[in-house]
């Protein structure tokens, strides 16, 4: 009994401690201003990425989160198949209809099912997010602005809806090209606000794309693998019902 007062009393030092360490490391979400300069900045920098080629690419892969979602995405009919563990949900983004597999066979009862289309969701908004965010600052319900911080001119983007945490705010910090190097972020699920994250590694797809494919912070790695592009299905040796989802 002793010694579980002593655990208890260590558990609300540490959350004491944490959540002062919040308190003094947070920072406040910068004010920008909005209008034609900042949009201006944010097709800056998407013509950095490329991003006309990207919209003509019909097909994308890639693996994310240490190597444990994978993903492949027909682009042009926005469907998507999304594998974790042993799960395989193909889905329509746009209806979120689709079909689950669970060890290749598949999910007939309505309630696992949905489950499982639940979680493929929120898995690419995530995962989706971290590898083509900058293509997607003039999404519908978001507003961009510029900040001035420490002599740079950074883009700040806040996300009125979509997704499945709307209100989330990101700034972006840009080189001398307008390509992405970093963000700063205001989000519902990281308890710390300003939270920084390197843009990094970037590969060329094809048509001339760039992506950043490594984001580092002071907590964790991230890596996109496993990146492949195409016009065409016969390109990445997929088969023609690959994104059948219903």
């Amino acid at each position: 009994m002793k010694y579980l007062k002593w655990l208890l009393a260590l558990i609300f030092v540490l959350i004491v401690i944490a959540f002062l360490f919040l308190q003094i490391t947070n920072e406040k979400e910068p004010v920008g201003s909005t209008g034609s300069q900042a949009d201006k900045l944010a097709m800056d920098m998407q013509n950095a990425l490329n991003k006309d080629s990207f919209d003509k690419l019909n097909y994308l892969q890639w693996t994310f989160f240490r190597g444990k979602h994978h993903y492949r995405w027909d682009k042009k009919n926005n469907v998507a198949e999304i594998q974790w563990d042993d799960n395989r949900v193909i889905m329509h983004l746009d209806s979120k209809v689709g079909r689950a597999f669970q060890n290749q066979a598949p999910v007939l009862d309505t309630i696992q099912r949905n489950a499982l289309i639940n979680t493929a969701w929120k898995y690419w908004c995530n995962d989706s997010f971290w590898l083509i965010a900058p293509f997607k600052v003039f999404d519908p319900g978001t507003t961009r602005s510029i900040v001035e911080e420490n002599g740079k001119t950074k883009l700040k983007v806040s996300y009125h809806a979509g997704g499945v945490t709307p209100g989330d705010v990101y700034l972006w910090e840009l080189d001398e090209t307008k390509k992405p190097t970093a963000w700063k972020m205001w989000t519902s699920i990281i308890p710390k606000k300003g939270f920084e994250t390197s843009w990094e590694k970037y590969v060329e797809l094809p048509g001339g794309t760039l992506i950043s494919t490594f984001h580092s912070n002071a907590l964790i790695e991230m890596e996109m693998k496993n990146i492949k592009a195409a016009h065409n299905m016969s390109e990445l040796g997929w088969l023609e019902d690959t994104f059948k989802y219903k």
